[in-house]
């Protein structure tokens, strides 16, 4: 999740992230703090239970054809994408430029991913279980995130089999096998684990 949106999923795999792994707002707190510190366009994420993103300015946005939720685009984000919320609470998506410039049909899988996050409640979950942070918040949300990330690519899978779009399912399915045996970001699923479930998912569509 995209979470990618994710500590994040290395470049080797394309970008969200995957937006992707950290918690889903600890993730993008970190992406939000690093940028700030190299002088970015993402002002520091709100550390209070439901915070979310809080841009400096206004920043260019993207159509998202796999659901309503605001899509920005960032340059030189670190993370691929992310499913977030904003400062005012509603839900939103972040997706690194270059992606969408050069990896198109990756791209589409991590949007479609990032929107699962979000129509499937892990962002709200998860807000909520990090709304009562002790000085452990892993505690709280390392056992949901290999689940989360295996039900959100399988929700994307059939997203992008309603869009017809096989290219970008491949393209996911190849990414994932990048990794191996390797595991696609902290606590998250390996690559062979995620490819695989992309598979099944695939099949029963």
């Amino acid at each position: 999740m995209t979470f990618p949106i994710s500590t994040r999923i290395s470049r080797s795999l394309g970008g969200t992230a995957a937006l992707l792994a950290a918690a889903l707002l600890v993730a993008t707190a970190a992406a939000a703090w690093a940028a700030e510190a190299r002088g970015g366009e993402v002002a520091s994420q709100q550390r209070r239970a439901g915070g979310g993103f809080e841009f400096r300015r206004k920043l260019s946005s993207v159509d998202n054809p796999y659901c309503a939720i605001a899509t920005y685009v960032i340059g030189d984000f670190p993370e691929q994408a992310t499913s977030t919320n904003d400062a005012a609470g509603r839900p939103a998506i972040v997706i690194d430029a270059s992606m969408l410039a050069n990896e198109r049909a990756y791209s589409h899988f991590l949007m479609a991913h990032e929107c699962c996050h979000h129509v499937l409640g892990h962002v709200r979950l998860t807000s909520s279980k990090l709304g009562q942070l002790g000085p452990q918040p892993f505690y709280y949300v390392r056992p949901l995130l290999k689940g989360m990330e295996l039900d959100a690519d399988a929700c994307a899978v059939r997203m992008l089999t309603f869009t017809k779009e096989p290219g970008a399912i491949e393209a996911a399915r190849t990414k994932m096998l990048e990794f191996g045996n390797a595991p696609t970001g902290a606590y998250y699923p390996t690559g062979v684990e995620r490819a695989d479930n992309i598979t099944h998912a695939t099949l029963e569509h």
